[in-house]
């Protein structure tokens, strides 16, 4: 009788015993199928910070090329009022000064395509943020507060150039 007894709590702890392995096993297994969803996340989010990288360098190659042009503009305006020139010099150079700024008026209308979409990916970039662990935060070792900031800056040294007024003798 002892024996069946002893059995019977031997055989009772054997499937305790199984029963909390396998709890930990599974606990153990979505665990790692946790984790390996949050890497993948992590490089999607490396891909889309690659990808906000590009805009931004295109945004600033493109108020270059602004600055560039509308010092030129300001050079041909100054060119024009300076010049004494026949009506034929003054019409061609005219022309040439409508060109240009129709050519600063389509840069420009690029630029703030692009700034919408950098606006656009930063709202996207923020709130994958928020949907990220902190500790995944410190991993990726960057802040969208500085991005935002330093785009800020940027679109306000640009709003500057292009309200600077045009001083031409002629009409567009």
């Amino acid at each position: 009788m002892n024996d069946i007894k002893f059995l019977e709590k031997y055989n009772e702890s054997a499937i305790e015993n199984f029963v909390a392995v396998v709890k930990q096993n599974i606990l153990f297994q979505a665990q790692i199928s946790y984790l390996s969803e949050q890497n993948s996340q992590m490089e999607e989010l490396k891909k889309q910070i690659a990808d906000f990288q590009i805009v931004k360098d295109s945004l600033v190659k493109l108020r270059e090329e602004n600055a560039n042009l509308a010092n030129e503009l300001n050079n041909k305006v100054t060119i024009i009022e300076s010049a004494n020139k026949s009506d034929a010099e003054k019409y061609r150079m005219q022309t040439s000064l409508n060109e240009q700024s129709r050519e600063i008026e389509r840069l420009t209308n690029g630029l703030t395509d692009s700034q919408e979409k950098v606006k656009e990916q930063t709202k996207y970039i923020a709130k994958l943020e928020e949907m990220l662990p902190k500790t995944a935060k410190k991993k990726l070792g960057i802040t969208l507060e500085q991005n935002v900031e330093e785009t800020n800056q940027e679109e306000g040294s640009i709003d500057n150039e292009n309200t600077e007024p045009l001083s031409s003798g002629g009409s567009f």
